[in-house]
């Protein structure tokens, strides 16, 4: 297999914090969004609600174009989305998730 093909999911959920704005929060995820796909590499990115209080967001990019270790440089509106979704919510998992064929495919490589 050609570790290329592995097309990780990268979700990170966020927790809203008291007294922060519902509308507010949704308006920076979908900031987050709209920067993640101005990145190369990256696929597509939405956000959804899990409750009243949560959201999670998923990017869809190529192996090492986004998420912690891909050595990718954020473009700046996407700092900013950073630092604004961080002022009305707290980050309460980063997951970088790949499809079942791909997980087996990798445990096999390492034998």
């Amino acid at each position: 297999m050609n570790m290329g093909e592995v097309m990780p999911l990268h979700v990170s959920k966020f927790e809203r914090y008291s007294g922060a704005d519902r509308d507010q929060l949704g308006i920076a995820a979908l900031e987050w969004c709209r920067s993640a796909r101005e990145s190369e590499g990256v696929n597509s990115c939405k956000y959804y609600w899990i409750d009243p209080n949560q959201i999670a967001i998923v990017t869809d990019a190529e192996p090492g174009a986004w998420g912690p270790g891909s050595g990718a440089q954020p473009n700046a509106r996407y700092v900013k989305a950073m630092f604004s979704l961080a002022d009305l919510a707290r980050n309460t998992s980063s997951e970088t998730w790949a499809d079942a064929r791909a997980g087996s495919d990798v445990r096999q490589l390492a034998g």
